[in-house]
């Protein structure tokens, strides 16, 4: 087999530093003993041989998995990548993925990093041998490799493999912050990360595993004892003093492993250049930690890879379901889907990726002068419309001039919404104030270089203002969910527009046909009760409340109450699939503006994304959109309605879903299908249309920073949204947000479900 191996250790592990870190856990009140004592080349082979056990199920459950899911994993990976996994051990579930990648005939570079030089030898040489597959053997730490990985070619792609659970090995903070690193350092978007974990199974199940009859585990925990001894150079540990001691603690979801004292005892270290000569005493039945092992449910490794900026490609199960392998990527921005800045000031972080979000659309448009929908401008005006919007009240707050080129703020101000019906921009009566629309509109460079010069205005603002007083902080608010509200607005346009491009750094998915429609939607009873909409945020108390008050649109306040009745929803929303044989069965011809249309006269259609159209069998069971007169036409043929405000705020408030299971902010980058069992669907794909007008209501007042925002549309066409999409900014995912379209609009994702 031919391989080579590279030496990339930066620093050995130091003896002295390893020696100090033994003596400093064993000197602590809770006392503990550093995990890599196990790994000597002894405590490799004993875990070699734990993998075997039936008792330990992880090595089996990975292996099922990657039998089945190996060609879907090889899908994803490019042709000429580099594959490099952390801590490749003895390479048996590797080269599953590995043989699926040779049968593909792509040419890779597979990097296998170990700790030790003879370890790697052994494993890359009995792997056999590949035509397409180059082996290259790492030699070195975790650190090690994420040093040596970074300085990859930057459009190189990489695969970057964490099997066998060694998330587990680290508690969740550290968990989380070695993911974060190996994001921010180690790769680039595009890239993958797959990695296997550990679910929190039944107790007897994780216990057996790790105190296995056979007393392998026990072999291994104990071998550490001899490491230490060979690292001191001493016999400082009398193994016959010591027990192996393991328990799961379940609340905690870890087994936990120590060294159990069988009599009181003394470790002595004898002095060194570098140490006295230090004592320590144990006392009998004292626990000395030497590992963790951490489990995890999907809530909790979901909020690592949110924590990390990473998002989902596909996870698979293994037959058992106790483990799980996930395939995570690192999108070219990240809207983190927890916030504690949620209501407040968006930080810097938040807006950089933001931004990023801006400029990754942007470049999708073929031409940016190009105009997909009629009822709304060019490209080129959203890329100056949404710096303008910034900067006009940026000046106005700190009472100074826009920026140059001035008259971008007399152009770019604000957008069209003309009247569907009757489209003159040039008549008040059929469309909202807004900006003059010029013959010619600016050259993309010239608008590239005023973003650019607002985007840094406001940094010197986040860097300037030492305290935020609430009035700034209302402006850097608005216009933050100003640009955020428009970053669905261009996407919309985007799936429109026949010349769009592939998003730069977004995994493109690998669709899959759903040959079975979901069954019926349960219809779920809500009781009468009252429930309150909106919140209290006065705008005119800017100079008195305080920052960490939660922020609002106008339309927000005041908070109000409102008794509903007792009523029936569908536990999710109306599928494409639906809608298609309601089509079919009442000779409809108004298909959908998200659908696109093959063969009407078969009612063949297929479904518009982001990445192209897709046939209707792998989106039939994705909610429609779909404008709400055609949402009221398919409520009529059901002989049922749609909701109010009112009760699908009662619905979203009784049947709310964990954030990870909502598929809003790019979670991905499509509508997702709808459950396929009993389970009620909340947030995520698509907005929902209401019955109820977008109007006034009592205790309503105009914003005084921005007066039109809500009330120029209160003209009787347009209808209350509420959730969100995939595409929806998590900022603006909370319960008094409200939205709104036209009735007859039909590019917005807006999905509906009904009511009795």
């Amino acid at each position: 087999m031919t391989y080579s191996i590279v030496d990339i250790r930066r620093t050995e592990i130091s003896k002295i530093w390893l020696k100090n870190s033994i003596i400093n856990g064993l000197n602590q009140s809770t006392k503990s003993i550093p995990t890599i004592v196990l790994y000597d080349e002894l405590g490799l082979q004993y875990f070699e041989k734990i993998t075997y056990l039936k008792e330990y199920y992880l090595t089996d459950a990975e292996i099922d998995i990657l039998k089945n899911k190996a060609d879907r994993i090889s899908d994803y990976i490019p042709e000429g990548s580099f594959v490099i996994e952390l801590g490749s051990g003895a390479l048996r579930k590797t080269k599953l993925i590995l043989d699926a990648i040779e049968k593909q005939k792509k040419n890779v570079t597979y990097y296998a990093l170990d700790l030790m030089e003879d370890e790697l030898k052994r494993s890359l040489s009995a792997l056999g041998e590949y035509q397409y597959i180059k082996l290259v053997g790492l030699w070195g730490t975790y650190d090690d490799g994420i040093v040596y990985t970074a300085n990859f070619p930057e459009d190189s792609h990489k695969t970057i493999l964490w099997m066998g659970s060694s998330i587990g090995n680290y508690n969740r903070d550290e968990a989380a912050n070695f993911v974060k690193t190996i994001q921010d350092k180690a790769m680039n978007p595009g890239d993958l990360l797959l990695v296997g974990v550990d679910r929190r199974n039944n107790p007897d199940k994780i216990t057996i595993a790790y105190n296995d009859p056979s007393r392998t585990t026990e072999g291994f925990i104990m071998n550490g004892l001899n490491h230490i001894n060979a690292i001191f150079n001493q016999p400082i540990i009398d193994r016959n003093n010591f027990e192996y001691f393991a328990k799961y603690n379940d609340s905690l979801g870890r087994h936990e492993a120590y060294y159990k004292i069988k009599n009181d005892t003394a470790l002595e270290f004898e002095a060194s250049d570098d140490n006295p000569k230090i004592e320590i005493k144990l006392k009998k039945d004292e626990l000395i930690n030497i590992e963790y092992s951490y489990k995890y449910s999907k809530a909790e490794i979901s909020d690592i890879f949110d924590f990390s900026f990473l998002s989902y490609v596909e996870s698979w199960p293994d037959s058992q379901s106790c483990y799980d392998i996930h395939l995570v990527f690192k999108p070219p921005f990240y809207f983190k889907k927890k916030s504690d800045s949620y209501e407040s000031v968006p930080t810097i972080e938040e807006w950089k990726e933001l931004w990023k979000s801006t400029d990754t659309l942007m470049n999708m448009a073929d031409s940016i002068y190009d105009k997909p929908i009629e009822y709304r401008h060019p490209f080129i005006f959203y890329i100056g419309h949404i710096p303008a919007f910034l900067d006009i009240h940026l000046a106005r707050y700190f009472k100074q001039d826009v920026t140059e080129p001035h008259n971008f703020a007399t152009i770019f101000e604000r957008g069209i919404d003309p009247d569907i019906d009757d489209p003159d921009i040039n008549d008040p009566k059929k469309c909202n104030p807004h900006s003059i629309v010029p013959d010619n509109w600016p050259d993309l460079n010239s608008v590239l270089s005023f973003r650019d010069t607002v985007r840094q205005r406001l940094m010197a603002v986040y860097n300037d203002q030492k305290i935020i007083p609430r009035s700034l902080g209302r402006v850097l608010w608005m216009t933050f969910e100003h640009e955020v509200m428009h970053v669905e607005t261009f996407l919309y346009m985007l799936i429109q527009y026949k010349n769009v491009r592939l998003p730069k750094g977004v995994i493109i998915p690998r669709w899959k046909p759903s040959y079975d429609q979901v069954p019926k939607a349960d219809l779920i009873t809500i009781p009468t009760q009252t429930v309150t909409l909106g919140h209290d945020d006065d705008e005119c108390a800017d100079d008195t409340d305080p920052l960490s008050l939660p922020f609002g649109w106008d339309n927000e306040r005041p908070s109000r109450k409102v008794t509903v009745q007792s009523f029936k929803i569908q536990s999710r929303p109306v599928t494409n699939g639906e809608y298609l044989y309601f089509m079919k069965t009442t000779i409809n011809k108004g298909y959908p503006s998200s659908w696109i249309p093959v063969d009407p006269s078969l009612f063949h259609y297929k479904v518009r994304t982001i990445f192209g159209p897709v046939d209707m069998n792998v989106a039939v069971n994705w909610p429609v959109m779909l404008s709400q007169e055609q949402a009221c036409r398919y409520a009529e043929w059901t002989r049922m309605r749609l909701p109010t405000e009112e009760e699908l705020r009662c619905f979203y408030d009784l049947h709310k879903r964990p954030d990870f299971e909502s598929n809003v902010g790019f979670s991905y980058w499509h509508p997702t299908d709808v459950p396929h069992d009993k389970n009620v669907q909340t947030l995520g794909s698509g907005w929902e249309w209401t019955s109820t007008e977008w109007n006034t209501y009592p205790g309503f007042e105009k914003s005084k920073l921005y007066p039109g925002y809500s009330s120029d549309f209160f003209d009787g066409k347009h209808a209350v949204i509420l959730g969100g999409s995939w595409a929806t900014h998590p900022k603006i995912i909370r319960r008094s947000f409200r939205n709104w379209y036209q009735r007859g609009y039909p590019f917005v994702f807006c999905s509906v479900r009904l009511c009795l």
